[in-house]
């Protein structure tokens, strides 16, 4: 195939698309998948992956290599990635533990420098990992998040729509969509109002949701009390899906950091 560098090392089994591109030293492993359109760098490892279309791998990445887990029996798991994905230099993805269930990124992400998803994990659409993350196992990241450098994230965290994670942030415990995360030990400060007003949310509705906000995490209820005060009143989709996402944590909802001025954040 004229679109792959001489020295890249491909598995018989690898089916990759004639419009993909593979840099010099790459090496394709058994059961590839790569679709239409793909740039992959130098020096990049991928195994045991499904790929779409249009995804950008910089350089050195491996991804859908065995992960880090001493329950893993070498079965062959997977990694499944959308289209439109940048992969930057150094980023390690890993597929999962079990056959049922592969370790997944969806469509539009920015995966920079150094990052890493580990085994079982579920990325949605248009996340922004920044340099030198870690995602441990099995966590959970919906749409739009937005994590800063040198984020750590607790294996079975989940992390709501659109809620961005300040630099060094370590996250024990689930963010509620929406939210902003920051601190040692992360705790909510406020809201990514910047974040819904790009996604395209209403006036209307991003007040609902501060005023949702005040009530799950300022309040003095206790949370359950406050979620069902909260459905009582009928709330749009948005809010609802924060009550269902504080309502489904096994892990723990992280508390929100007082005497902090919420308008800052607009």
């Amino acid at each position: 195939m004229p679109n792959i560098h001489p020295t890249a090392v491909i598995d018989p089994s690898a089916q990759i698309d004639r419009s993909t591109q593979i840099g010099p030293f790459t090496v394709i492993g058994p059961n590839v998948i790569i679709g239409k359109d793909n740039i992959i760098g130098p020096h990049c490892v991928i195994e045991n992956t499904t790929m779409g279309d249009k995804n950008r791998i910089i350089a050195s990445a491996f991804i859908g290599v065995m992960p880090q887990d001493l329950s893993y029996n070498g079965e062959d798991t997977r990694v499944v990635m959308g289209n439109g994905n940048q992969i930057r230099e150094c980023v390690t993805i890993h597929r999962s533990t079990k056959l049922d269930v592969p370790t997944s990124i969806g469509n539009n992400c920015l995966l920079m420098a150094n990052s890493h998803v580990a085994h079982d994990c579920h990325l949605g659409n248009n996340i922004i990992v920044a340099n030198s993350t870690g995602i441990a196992g099995h966590v959970i990241v919906e749409d739009r998040v937005v994590m800063s450098g040198m984020v750590g994230i607790h294996q079975f965290v989940r992390v709501g729509t659109m809620a961005m994670l300040s630099g060094g942030a370590m996250l024990p415990l689930d963010i509620p969509p929406y939210c902003i995360a920051q601190g040692e030990r992360a705790r909510l400060v406020g809201l990514n109002i910047v974040g819904m007003r790009r996604a395209g949310l209403s006036r209307e509705t991003i007040m609902e949701i501060r005023r949702a906000f005040k009530t799950l995490f300022r309040g003095t209820q206790r949370l359950e009390e406050a979620m069902t005060e909260l459905e009582a009143q009928h709330p749009c989709k948005e809010v609802q899906h924060m009550i269902d996402f504080c309502r489904a944590s096994s892990r723990g909802v992280a508390l929100a950091k007082r005497k902090v001025n919420e308008a800052d954040n607009d």
